[in-house]
């Protein structure tokens, strides 16, 4: 018993307050695997005792300042200069460094789960605190006694170390995303959208990474990207959403129909389903899907009269105007109130709606009689309407109304 408690590893004391720097946690921190778990334990409860902090500051310096002595080497190109700029600036981590900086995230969220269950948090809500903003987990203790032998401002400095801490381990993996988005790009998502979703889900491979089995972080963030990428352009790169599923059988489809083109030929629906091995009905439902959006405010054909998908399509909506109101004296009503209105003006009016009981036209037809475009067309009966509703004029018609 004696001789194991010489040998027992005995850690440093700290100073009150010591700012410890990350290099010296490191050494705290160098322990067998098996071993690591328990050791964290004591380190937290020895940065508690003497509420000692980390010196990241001092870190990120010296990483910039390695960083523009070195270089960084190339990153895939983007096309976008001034985020291209800014992540050369950014410098990356190696092997050694990925596994400090995993060893160094593992040992703050064991201060902070200690920490935290002393403040009487329960376990499933602390795990589900460290992987929301700072302020949140701060939030969580704000209203919570202080426990005895921990002091509050040492707690929520450790917070805010732990999401700086978390920023630094993402921003020395950022450069793994651009591999990623320059291999997706022009499939319907704007690149700076995919290096956004792509920078978002380091922080996901940051909870799940296990540096013990000795794989690299960039080898498992990379699958992370892949994964977050994928799934902003399936959700957004239409206009109509369709199943993921869906998308993935397309794709199979569309090498398929690759291939046979390579080949001199289209395939049949039935060739497509035995290369791809799915049904020939489920080929045929799937291509179904691809339909394209189509703008209303689409020209139609090529001449210069700025005619419109959207003026070209009739109202099936409206009603006419006589079948909309009650019967009475309605009609000799709107040839009083439409009098003083030009000829051409009441003529559109009541083609337009169907003022004389015939069938609404659309703005395109009535143009075509007239010899005009369809938007002047619909400039003269915006004029004519504006007359109509002169207090006046609408005062006759509101009883055919209410």
């Amino acid at each position: 018993m004696v001789l194991a408690k010489i040998l027992r590893r005995s850690l440093p004391k700290l100073r009150p307050q010591q700012l410890v720097a990350l290099t010296e946690l490191d050494v705290l921190l160098d322990v067998d695997t098996d071993d690591f778990g328990a050791n964290v334990k004591k380190v937290a409860k020895l940065f508690a005792k003497s509420e000692a902090t980390l010196d990241l500051e001092t870190y990120r310096q010296q990483r910039f300042d390695a960083a523009s002595l070195t270089g960084v080497s190339d990153l895939p190109d983007i096309r976008d200069a001034l985020y291209s700029a800014d992540l050369k600036r950014m410098p990356q981590m190696g092997r050694e460094e990925e596994f400090r900086m995993a060893r160094r995230h593992e040992f703050l969220v064991g201060v902070l789960t200690w920490s935290l269950s002393r403040f009487g948090v329960e376990a499933a809500a602390i795990a589900s605190l460290l992987k929301q903003p700072a302020h949140r987990i701060l939030a969580a203790i704000t209203e919570r006694a202080e426990p005895r032998g921990l002091t509050r401002r040492w707690v929520e400095q450790m917070i805010l170390q732990y999401e700086h801490l978390r920023n630094l381990y993402v921003e020395g993996a950022l450069y793994i995303v651009l591999s990623t988005v320059n291999r997706y790009r022009n499939l319907g998502v704007d690149s700076q959208d995919l290096v956004q979703e792509g920078n978002a889900s380091l922080f996901q491979a940051i909870d799940g990474f296990d540096w013990r089995r000795d794989v690299r972080f960039r080898t498992y963030g990379q699958y992370w990207v892949h994964q977050a990428v994928l799934k902003m352009l399936y959700n957004s790169s239409r206009t109509v959403r369709v199943p993921i599923w869906v998308q993935k059988i397309l794709g199979k489809i569309r090498r398929a129909q690759e291939a046979g083109r390579r080949e001199g030929r289209e395939l049949t629906n039935a060739e497509i389903a035995s290369r791809i091995d799915v049904s020939e009905s489920k080929v045929a439902w799937v291509l179904s899907t691809r339909r394209y959006a189509v703008s209303l405010d689409a020209t139609m054909g090529n001449d210069d009269g700025g005619v419109t998908l959207g003026q070209m399509l009739p109202d099936v909506d409206q009603v006419p105007v006589p079948e909309a109101i009650p019967a009475g004296d309605l009609r000799a009503v709107l040839a009083e109130v439409m009098s003083d209105l030009p000829e051409r003006e009441q003529g559109i009016l009541s083609r337009r709606f169907g003022l004389g009981g015939d069938e609404p036209e659309t703005l395109c037809e009535i143009a075509d009689d007239l010899g005009i475009t369809a938007e002047r067309v619909r400039q003269l009966q915006n004029a004519a309407l504006g007359r109509i509703k002169r207090p006046g004029k609408m005062n006759r018609l509101r009883a055919f109304v209410d």
